[in-house]
């Protein structure tokens, strides 16, 4: 008999397991506390919802399970520019903000936190830009998309030459960057704030208007309906 009902436990637990690969977190309510602990009940309280925590957790990421830690960057592939990219974007114009605002109200302190912001832009611009051209090169894309792509490409290596030329600027100055060449320094720096806006907008048409890199296209879903939405193909609500 004891046999028995340990093989019976033995098969309910394979079945349990191949119910699902994915962690299924519905009935989470059922996991949480019982008013008074849950001492009362089997497998109630603290130790029932970590319980359930760690098996959910487990079944997800067994061998065939489904579990992916950032199945965004997977799906991209060797196409990390659209990652990238956003690092830039944050540190040159959190840069430009700081620099032309430490000018405004005369902190230099603001000026001295602008430093860092440019250099990591920098960088990180160039790291884009080289993510870029490796992507211009095996992305699949049609006529009508090269040329855009190309002033894409150009504004990008436009954006990331200012963010060197600045770090570096900035980086071998003996002083502060005062009188005339604190304007030819922010000129140069709203140049390449502006560039970067306009590469931006240009790498999402090429993205939400053309496709681009994208594996499958989003199929609308007539169940499911944000409220005030217009239906995408005129159609009734």
């Amino acid at each position: 008999m004891g046999e028995a009902c340990i093989i019976h436990n033995h098969l309910q637990g394979r079945k349990v397991f191949q119910r699902s690969d994915i962690a299924d977190f519905s009935d989470i309510a059922s996991w949480l506390p019982a008013v008074h602990g849950g001492a009362d009940a089997a497998g109630g309280g603290l130790v029932g919802l970590l319980d359930k925590l760690l098996e959910n957790a487990t079944r997800s990421v067994e061998p065939g399970g489904s579990f992916q830690l950032l199945p965004g960057i997977q799906a991209l592939g060797p196409n990390v520019h659209p990652t990238l990219v956003h690092f830039p974007i944050v540190f040159l114009s959190a840069f430009f903000l700081l620099e032309v605002l430490g000018c405004l109200v005369y902190r230099e302190r603001l000026r001295r936190a602008a430093a860092p912001m440019l250099y990591c832009g920098a960088v990180g611009a160039a790291a884009a830009v080289a993510a870029g051209l490796y992507a211009a090169a095996t992305v699949p894309h049609g006529q009508a998309v090269h040329e855009i792509m190309e002033w894409h490409q150009r504004i990008g290596l436009m954006v990331a030459g200012l963010a060197l030329i600045l770090s570096i600027w900035r980086r071998l100055a003996r002083r502060a960057i005062d009188g005339m060449d604190r304007a030819l320094y922010l000129f140069l720096a709203g140049i390449m704030t502006i560039g970067m806006v306009f590469g931006a907008d240009l790498g999402g048409l090429m993205v939400y208007q053309h496709g681009v890199a994208v594996q499958s296209l989003q199929q609308a879903d007539a169940h499911h309906r944000h409220e005030g939405a217009e239906p995408a193909d005129g159609g009734p609500r």
